[in-house]
């Protein structure tokens, strides 16, 4: 059996969305002969803990954990926030913070390049060129982020002559929330000399979006070395979750995971209220449902225009318990993609999940983004512009009155869903593996 030593930042305990697309793919790869090797840190500043990801873990692969500097400490002692208090992972995007988030976030923006994790680099090369002298592995695989991961792996290449696929959850200079931070020239000036050099040097660059190879990384490396290799589903999360999608009690519109201001779903607020006030919709019949820690803004925005009645809050589930929840009493599923320029890019992990439930998704942003392209080729929703506030009031009309009539349409499309499969996408990787090892 070949070996990958996969360096990734989050890692169970670790909850959220950061966690899925390494550990699945840790998942398959032993039945796909190849035994993963995690590289990864003690104890993590992590927006969430689900125990229960680890049964995720095959018993193959082999976990090394090392030290690891972290500034969150001192950033909450700043801040003035209690220990155990978790830091957002879109920290970074908050546009209006106060005074102090303001110093801190200028701090973190300039002087921990790439990123607030580049305290693990030390750390994470000693281990890694232990790892590689004890097991011997066959290449090396990083995913971000944080980008900290690819300069570990860039490192460990160098030194072992190792080959190396640098894959990207997200970008990576072009993050959207880097639109409007304050940066120093010498700080943008080094990211992107880091960003340069990563691309460079590894054999293979993997991307979530086809539009990141398109408008960001094939404009900077050669384009050939760009693989698209979506996120997907597992198969075997819904092996004992009922999926036949009956009539709910409710029409309940339900979104999964956090959601910070810049998701902030106004317009959709303001065609509920407006249904309220025509009748359609009343607490009775209509539920939003947010399950994941949503920020303040948000809250107050609902209070603000008034439907608090008809919307509801559930604090962060364990992914198994989410999908159940799901299952059992979405009628269709939301799906909030970031407003910012950028956002044409963003392909949200729980896309492919939401496909594969079978229910409607109702998608708010770009109408020309990777988001819109997939749910348009597997035929699984509709995408509207976050701000078409009369396309929204439409779409919720219609399906309210087709929920009334029993004539929702729950045709899961698996024919067009199932190349999203987490085992399919694995043997995706595998292959970009086998080739540059030939």
């Amino acid at each position: 059996m070949k070996k990958v030593l996969i360096i990734t930042y989050y890692w169970p305990p670790a909850g959220g969305p950061g966690v899925q697309r390494v550990l699945k793919f840790v998942k398959y790869l032993p039945e796909l002969g190849w035994q993963p090797l995690v590289l990864t840190v003690k104890k993590g500043e992590y927006p969430a803990i689900d125990e229960t990801l680890a049964k995720n873990i095959p018993p193959e692969c082999k976990v090394f954990k090392t030290n690891i500097f972290e500034p969150s400490d001192l950033y909450k002692r700043f801040l003035g926030m209690d220990d155990k208090a978790k830091i957002p992972t879109a920290v970074l995007a908050d546009n209006n913070p106060g005074l102090k988030k303001q110093i801190a976030n200028l701090i973190r923006l300039n002087f921990f390049i790439p990123d607030a994790k580049i305290g693990w680099k030390k750390f994470a090369v000693e281990e890694g060129l232990k790892i590689i002298e004890t097991e011997k592995p066959d290449l090396i695989f990083s995913s971000s982020p944080p980008p900290t991961v690819h300069l570990i792996a860039k490192k460990l290449a160098a030194k072992t002559n190792l080959k190396w696929v640098a894959d990207f959850r997200d970008p990576w200079t072009d993050i959207h929330y880097y639109e409007k931070q304050p940066r120093l020239f010498f700080a943008k000036y080094l990211d992107r000399k880091y960003e340069r050099q990563v691309l460079d040097k590894a054999d293979k660059v993997t991307c979530i979006s086809r539009l990141d190879i398109e408008l960001d990384f094939g404009k900077k490396t050669d384009v050939s070395k760009c693989v698209n290799i979506p996120n997907g589903y597992d198969e075997e999360d819904f092996s004992d979750i009922e999926l036949e999608n009956t009539q709910t009690e409710q029409f309940t519109l339900l979104h999964l995971g956090a959601v910070n201001k810049e998701r902030n779903p106004v317009k959709l607020f303001n065609a509920v209220k407006s249904l309220v006030e025509r009748g359609i919709i009343n607490n009775n019949n209509f539920r939003i449902i947010f399950i994941g820690k949503v920020e303040q803004d948000i809250h107050d925005t609902i209070k603000k225009i008034g439907i608090v009645n008809v919307v509801e809050f559930i604090n962060y589930l364990p992914h198994h318990k989410a999908l159940s929840f799901a299952a059992g009493k979405a009628t269709a599923l939301l799906l909030l993609v970031t407003q910012s320029q950028k956002n044409r890019r963003i392909l949200p992990g729980k896309t492919f999940e939401y496909m594969r439930f079978g229910k409607p998704v109702i998608v708010l942003g770009p109408e020309d983004g990777e988001v819109a392209r997939i749910i348009s080729e597997t035929d699984t929703g509709i995408v509207i512009d976050y701000l078409n506030e009369d396309k929204i009031k439409d779409t919720l009309e219609k399906l309210l009155l087709q929920w009334k009539e029993k004539k929702i349409s729950y045709e899961s499309n698996m024919n067009k869903v199932e190349k999203y499969s987490r085992k399919k996408l694995t043997k995706q990787l595998v292959n970009v593996f086998e080739e540059i090892i030939k």
